[in-house]
């Protein structure tokens, strides 16, 4: 049974939980680019309503019912809602592209806030601004993005490695104590070696802050910290990761933005004055 059907066919609702339903079915294109606060305040019900409905419907949270929205929605149109995976036809012109790729973002955007609780991102912040020393692991392409945090931590003094090739990855964890904390970026877990670092982290007591899929296998893993990716890209079966790359940015830039606001006068102060360092000529 489809979502609309579902939703169609509940029993034993409260009022305020008819009242949601027949909001999502009479403006389902509305709910599915909805965060939590603007769906209540839209359909006049609390945000706890909301996932009361949702745990009724089964579901893991509102993202994934934005999600079965959209492909109920799709199966009716004959031109679909943006394809996560493949945004853009053969036919589309460069504006119809670029206007599909900010949707892409837009959405990607909205989700990662969902699912990213502000609880989380605050023990997060934490768990940075306790360490004493800071490692990234990551691979691919997801290295650069890990750099740039690298990059924009030392701007405002606080050193952080970024071991790239296998070897220094585990000879990086293998060194790693229980002052260090390790960023550990892995979309599923499916890197070759990242269970064995995660492995030697946790047998030095390491803390760990996992940067991951919502629905990763290695949630099942204790740590120390945790950023999710929204999980609504395919691995293998898409045109690029548009969506990833975004949400990774995101998480990346969030945790730079908690650790700066920590202290936000010193920092900035620290930042400006280097620049006049490396720039005198700047006013």
């Amino acid at each position: 049974m489809n979502l609309l059907a579902k939703l169609k066919n509940l029993e034993s609702l409260t009022a305020s939980e008819q009242t949601l339903v027949h909001y999502i079915l009479e403006f389902p294109d509305q709910v599915i680019r909805f965060s939590p606060q603007e769906l209540a305040e839209h359909s006049y019900v609390s945000i706890s309503t909301i996932y009361r409905l949702i745990n009724k419907l089964e579901l893991d949270g509102l993202n994934d019912l934005k999600l079965a929205l959209v492909n109920n929605l799709n199966e009716q149109r004959t031109e679909p809602i943006i394809d996560i995976d493949y945004p853009i036809s053969a036919e589309d012109n460069l504006y119809a592209m670029t206007k599909k790729l900010k949707t892409v973002y837009e959405q990607t955007l909205q989700a990662t806030m969902d699912t990213n609780d502000l609880d989380r991102m605050s023990i997060n912040s934490e768990l940075l601004k306790n360490a004493k020393y800071i490692d990234i692991y990551a691979s691919s392409a997801n290295i650069y993005f890990a750099q740039n945090f690298q990059f924009q931590m030392q701007e405002i003094g606080r050193q952080i490695q970024v071991p790239i090739d296998d070897y220094m990855q585990n000879l990086s964890a293998a060194n790693s104590t229980a002052e260090h904390l390790a960023i550990v970026v892995s979309y599923e877990g499916r890197g070759s070696s990242v269970k064995k670092i995660l492995a030697t982290l946790q047998k030095n007591q390491t803390k760990i802050l996992l940067i991951t899929a919502k629905n990763s296998p290695l949630r099942q893993l204790k740590v120390d910290g945790l950023c999710l990716f929204p999980s609504l890209e395919n691995h293998y079966n898409k045109i690029s990761s548009f969506s990833t790359r975004m949400s990774l940015m995101y998480l990346f830039d969030s945790l730079y933005l908690s650790y700066f606001n920590q202290d936000y006068e010193k920092n900035l102060a620290y930042k400006l004055e280097n620049y006049q360092k490396m720039n005198p000529k700047l006013i």
